[in-house]
């Protein structure tokens, strides 16, 4: 057998190193756990090395078929696409998990262009995949694979689907690639955040200065972050940040006792915004309803606050120049913001005041003796 120079076996030698090193980026499919979800070893990023981090390239990932809502036990068939414009080549791999971070129902192929890799992650986590014939665009520069997925059959709160794209340059290595990344929500039955505004505005004549109670409820208690309360003078156009009425991250509180502002409407329309942890929201609005000034006096109104080390910050709306905030009665060193003096106050010491956990009574007194409502403000635990 005829030996190999010495050249050739430097080129033997590199040759092997070089397959070695794309091996791991497989036209066949990815090994399991790499859609980017908490728990996973990482995304394709792992094994296409242009781009250390993914999501930075002109194309994109997406999921339909996905229900907002899902029914227990039920069969959908879900849709995945990867796009970016000249290319030829593509990849995917997606799971679906429920809150814990486990297996939340079923994956299976439709057609020969997807597999289900045999491999389980972290919680039991099924991944499905491209295939090798699956690989080749099906659109001008896309490929899109057709899943199946069976909602658990039990109600399993939400599901979010995490998964990954890859859009190929389509030369046989891992180099060149663009990976994206991206999540998709569906909430159970009992899950599923909604809003409704109790409160009975359409066609009611508000005068500036008063008082009204406006309350709403909602469902879907454990997915909600946050709740704000804007009203609009111009029939639900805008909703700008001075019109705030109140905000809270305690979604079991569902009412709060406005001190309608001075600012005169016939076409005045209140939302309810409520948003939930996946990032996206619900509202509710009002109908319309009328504002009448109150002669020019401006009542100061809390909508909110927040409290940072030894600092509070309160905002709303009509905070005259030298307002003062009172905690629980007492008067704290208070400064108009330099920016935006009529809506938001800041207590240099106030916020050491206030213990995590405990809640506290705010009210804001202007300097000709107007004051707000009182507000209740809690500070989160640290």
């Amino acid at each position: 057998m005829p030996s190999l120079s010495g050249k050739r076996k430097l080129q033997a030698i590199f040759l092997v190193l070089f397959v070695t090193s794309v091996a791991y980026a497989k036209i066949t499919g990815p090994d399991a756990g790499y859609t980017d979800a908490p728990g996973d070893l990482g995304n394709c990023t792992a094994c296409h090395d242009t781009f250390e981090v993914p999501n930075v390239g002109p194309g994109s990932v997406n999921l339909s078929g996905a229900p907002s809502v899902y029914n227990p036990g039920q069969q959908y068939t879900l849709m995945v696409t990867v796009q970016q414009n000249n290319r030829h080549r593509f990849g995917f791999q997606l799971t679906a998990l429920d809150q814990t971070g486990n297996r939340a129902g079923t994956l299976a192929s439709v057609s020969s262009d997807s597999q289900v890799n045999p491999e389980t992650g972290f919680g039991g986590r099924q991944y499905i995949e491209h295939t090798q014939i699956g690989t080749l665009a099906t659109g001008v520069s896309s490929r899109t694979w057709a899943i199946q997925w069976i909602a658990p059959s039990t109600d399993a709160g939400t599901v979010n689907f995490w998964f990954a794209g890859n859009a190929a340059n389509d030369d046989d290595t891992n180099q060149g690639d663009y990976i994206y990344t991206k999540r998709v929500s569906s909430d159970s039955p009992t899950s599923a955040v909604t809003v409704s505004l109790e409160s009975q505005l359409g066609g009611v004549v508000l005068t500036a200065g008063s008082q009204y109670m406006l309350s709403w409820s909602v469902t879907g208690v454990s997915n909600i972050d946050n709740v704000e309360v804007r009203y609009s003078t111009d029939d639900g156009a805008t909703f700008s940040i001075s019109n705030q009425i109140f905000f809270t991250t305690d979604p079991s509180v569902t009412s709060v006792n406005w001190t309608v502002s001075n600012t005169p409407t016939t076409h005045g329309v209140v939302r309810v915004l409520v948003g939930k942890k996946s990032g996206d929201a619900v509202q509710a609005l009002s109908r319309t309803f009328t504002i009448t000034g109150d002669g020019g006096v401006s009542i100061p109104a809390i909508s909110g606050a927040t409290a940072s080390a030894k600092k509070l910050f309160v905002y709303g709306q009509n905070f005259a120049i030298g307002a003062v905030v009172e905690l629980n009665g007492d008067e704290q060193g208070t400064l108009n913001d330099d920016n935006d003096p009529s809506h938001f106050l800041r207590c240099k010491k106030a916020g050491k005041k206030i213990a995590p956990g405990s809640t506290v009574t705010l009210t804001v007194r202007n300097p000709d003796g107007t004051g707000s409502a009182p507000f209740a403000f809690t500070r989160p635990l640290e």
